[in-house]
């Protein structure tokens, strides 16, 4: 989103005691601000609202009066006032919910003009990702940069890939913290990496070239060939983690099988581990080569399930980029086309969907265009995985080696959702039984004084990648072919505003400061992750916080909704996704995968077709 001159002036309530200040007398000359949350949540707003009467507020005549309700009625409470009278002026929204109550009228558009009457705030630095989920065109169902702002995020929780650092250290992996772009200087002995640290510090090292990969084996890499299989570590191979680079989809997996039961025998044995990684999300593999679960195939909202799409995605290599030919999109290098862009759907054209997930015109099912092979060919755009390829890549984690995927069996090295009914992935996780994770920012704390209490150590890393490299099979080739895009997932809470206020102005104000550098401010000085990356260095904690937070803020810049966001209900999720999770993901083995897939692909797009 190109950034619209950011300001807004707004009013905010005395701060009553954190355990009292939801009974406090309601004052209708201020602004009613309503939250929900656990305790450490409403700390923080608390302290937030109560800086802001003490500054801001006190300065220009806003007071903003705070009021939690509880987290199991929020929805409820929020859905039955909105649209009256009275109520709260501010409130939070969360991504599932945004567009809905966008359709239901419960939300008003912010005023520009209020914004320019607080030239003195500004949303500063928050990453365009983070605004444009609260953007949104109730007529067209789309979200685009020119959509009519409702809100402005005050809480975004990014996710990243946790990992057991006790562990790894116990296996033997040596641990680094280097840049990528700043490899070849540490290898030299020029500079030491993030934590301090210079090559001749680390013993296991000192004396090789450490490829630019987030993990290097010195000498049986796994490559995902099923014939060859895994190989466990020998005493003598050199094992190197990289914090500061995403791991591939192999090394990931490589890592995975060290500490799964499955491969490695004696992972329980020697690591305490029953599982080597585990994610909730398939974002960071379908995402990253350009793949979704939901294409427009029009523009304007003709939405089709495309999770089982088999035609190979393109990214950009060009530095000149690349125009695509169905939506006129300039592509930048770097970025990935759009499905509409890659196939030969001719301009104006709406092409039907397959049961089997591909496309077709008129009768006939659409390849990749000759302009895009062609592109391919001359170097312009780089070929990746299909969208179908990274699910199933995705869905092999956990699934046993007894299904059939796509001609391809599970890997049965992650978790699957009916464990954790009881136990929490992210308590699985601090138990040691797992030694890999992908979470939220959200469990930063929980996680620092459960590692502080049983005695391990942790840090987090990027969300892994695709990457290719020119010989996967040489350890020390990190000679990068074609590498997908960063990508992720973040939760978000959003501060919109009453459709009856009449408070607009001051309401304005409190959204812009609680949003922008001095509310995110007090965010970040008090433990909480703030929406800022600029911000990211100035968190403090009680307790202990992984070293490489950074990795956190970073996410920030591309990170984007699930796809409970995409539409005003997401009841077609459901249709697809229940099954996923309570069958296909826990090896029921009924449905089957393909019964899965092809009624997943009926049932949703008659779903999308009928009623968005």
């Amino acid at each position: 989103m190109k950034r619209m001159k950011k300001f807004m002036a707004l009013a905010c309530s005395a701060l009553l005691a954190l355990t009292g200040f939801g009974c406090a007398k309601i004052n209708e000359n201020d602004v009613q601000f309503w939250v929900y949350g656990d305790e450490d949540e409403l700390e923080i707003y608390s302290l937030m609202t109560k800086e802001f009467n003490r500054t801001y507020g006190k300065e220009h005549g806003i007071n903003v009066q705070i009021s939690t309700k509880p987290t199991s009625s929020y929805t409820t409470l929020i859905q039955t006032t909105a649209s009256s009278n009275s109520g709260p002026d501010v409130f939070f929204t969360v991504d599932n919910y945004f567009k809905q109550w966008v359709g239901m009228g419960l939300l008003s558009p912010l005023s520009e003009e209020y914004f320019a009457q607080a030239e003195d705030l500004s949303l500063s630095d928050i990453p365009d990702t983070a605004i444009e989920r609260l953007r949104y065109d109730d007529t067209t169902g789309t979200s685009t940069d020119t959509s009519p702002l409702y809100g402005l995020p005050i809480d975004t929780k990014p996710t990243a890939l946790y990992y057991n650092e006790s562990i790894f250290e116990k296996a033997g992996i040596t641990v680094i913290s280097v840049d990528e772009e700043d490899m070849d200087k540490w290898n030299a002995g020029e500079i030491a990496d993030r934590r301090g640290k210079y090559k001749k510090d680390y013993e296991k090292i000192k004396d090789i070239n450490v490829p630019k990969k987030g993990f290097y084996r010195s000498e049986s890499p796994y490559t995902n060939d099923e014939y060859a299989g895994w190989t466990k570590p020998n005493k003598s191979e050199t094992m190197v983690f990289n914090n500061r680079i995403a791991l591939n989809w192999d090394e990931l997996e490589d890592i995975a099988m060290l500490f799964s039961p499955e491969y490695n025998t004696t992972a329980t044995t020697d690591f305490g581990t029953d599982y080597g990684f585990f994610t909730e999300w398939w974002f960071s593999y379908g995402w990253s080569v350009g793949g979704d679960c939901l294409a427009d195939l029009s523009g304007s909202g003709d939405w089709n399930l495309s999770l089982f799409d088999k035609s190979p995605n393109y990214v950009v290599l060009s530095e000149e980029g690349y125009t695509g030919e169905y939506t006129g999109t300039k592509y930048k290098k770097g970025e990935t086309l759009e499905l509409t862009d890659k196939l030969e759907i001719p301009k104006g054209v709406i092409a039907d969907w397959e049961e089997d997930g591909s496309y077709s015109v008129d009768g006939e099912v659409v390849g990749v265009r000759s302009t895009v092979s062609q592109a391919k060919e001359s170097g312009v755009l780089g070929e990746l995985p299909s969208q179908l390829e990274a699910f199933i890549r995705y869905l092999r984690l956990g699934v046993n080696k007894a299904t059939n995927l796509e001609n391809t069996s599970g890997l049965q090295l992650s978790p699957n959702p009916n464990m954790f009914g009881v136990r929490s992935a992210i308590n699985y996780f601090y138990s040691s039984k797992l030694a890999m994770l992908i979470e939220s920012s959200a469990y930063i704390k929980t996680l620092s004084i459960e590692a502080a209490t049983r005695n391990f150590k942790w840090d987090v890393a990027p969300l892994p990648v695709y990457k290719q490299y020119a010989d996967p099979e040489d350890p020390d080739c990190d000679e990068v072919v074609v590498r997908g895009v960063e990508a992720g997932h973040s939760n978000s809470k959003g501060l919109v505003t009453r459709k009856k206020s009449t408070k607009g102005k001051e309401v304005a104000a409190f959204m812009l400061w609680m949003a922008g550098p001095d509310g995110q401010d007090v965010r970040a000085k008090n433990g909480h992750f703030p929406n800022q990356p600029e911000l990211v260095s100035k968190m403090k904690f009680k307790e202990y916080a992984p070293s490489n937070i950074a990795v956190f803020g970073e996410g920030l810049g591309y990170q984007r909704p699930g796809d409970w966001w995409y539409l005003k209900s997401y009841t077609w999720i459901d249709i697809w996704a229940n099954p996923l999770n309570s069958y296909i993901r826990n090896n029921e083995g009924k449905p089957t995968y393909s019964d899965w897939k092809k009624d997943s692909i009926i049932d949703t797009n008659e779903e999308l077709k009928l009623n968005y």
